[in-house]
C-alpha cells in the first residue's frame, strides 16, 4: 500500500536535507516493513510516499515518523482510484494546493482538469501543470531539473495574456521569469475573487 505523509517543517529543513531525511525516514520504517519514496522538503512541510505491505502499522510507522520529523498534516492513501471531479473544481483546487507548497498534489489535481480542457485552456493548464512539477524537482534540491521544467512550462504560457482560471497570466509568466533569470524558489499564484 502507498500513501502520501506529509509532516510539519517545524524544524526548519530545507530542500538540501532530502538525502538525510530520507535514510532517516527509511530507518524508522524498515523495522515496520515499510519503505520511503519521493521524499520533498518545502517550507512548511516534509512529505514522503510511505509504502507498506498492508495499513496494519500505518499508525505505527505515521508516530515513528513524527518522532523525527515533525507531527502529521495529512495522510492520504495513494494505489486507490480517485473520485472523478469537475475540471473548474480541479483548477480550484490545484490552485489552492499550489498556494500551499503540494505542488505533487496540486499538478494530479490540475492534470485531471487538462485532460477534460481543450485550445488556450489546456496550454496554459500545462503551464502551469509543468510549473508545479518544477516546484516539485525544487523541493527534491534538483535546480537544474527546475529551471528545465519551469522553462517549460514558461515556454506554454508565453503566447498567453490577461485572465484565465483567475490567474493573471502575465503576472505569473512575470514571476517565472524572474526565477528563470536568478533563482528558483516557491511562490504562490496570484487568483482574483
Amino acid at each position: 500500500m502507498r500513501f502520501l505523509v506529509r509532516l510539519s517543517n517545524g524544524r526548519k529543513y530545507i530542500p538540501s536535507d532530502r538525502k538525510r531525511l530520507t535514510s532517516l525516514a527509511y530507518k524508522v520504517v524498515r523495522a515496520l516493513g515499510g519503505d520511503v519514496g519521493n521524499l520533498r522538503v518545502s517550507s512548511s512541510a516534509v512529505e514522503l510516499d510511505l509504502l507498506l505491505d498492508s495499513q496494519t502499522n500505518l499508525d505505527k510507522a505515521v508516530r515513528a515518523l513524527e518522532d523525527e520529523v515533525g507531527p502529521s498534516l495529512t495522510i492520504r492513501q495513494l494505489d486507490i482510484q480517485n473520485v472523478p471531479i469537475e475540471s473548474a473544481e480541479a483548477v480550484k483546487l490545484g490552485l489552492a494546493l499550489f498556494n500551499e507548497e503540494r505542488y505533487w498534489e496540486s499538478h494530479e489535481s490540475l492534470e485531471a482538469a487538462w485532460r477534460q480542457s481543450t485550445g488556450a485552456e489546456k496550454e496554459i493548464l500545462q503551464g502551469i501543470i509543468l510549473l508545479a512539477a518544477a516546484l516539485v524537482h525544487l523541493q527534491k534540491d534538483e535546480h537544474d531539473i527546475t529551471l528545465s521544467v519551469m522553462k517549460r512550462g514558461y515556454e506554454k504560457l508565453a503566447e498567453h495574456r490577461g485572465e484565465h482560471f483567475r490567474v493573471d497570466i502575465s503576472a505569473l509568466k512575470e514571476t517565472v521569469a524572474r526565477m528563470l533569470s536568478g533563482r528558483p524558489d516557491f511562490f504562490k499564484i496570484t487568483t482574483s475573487n
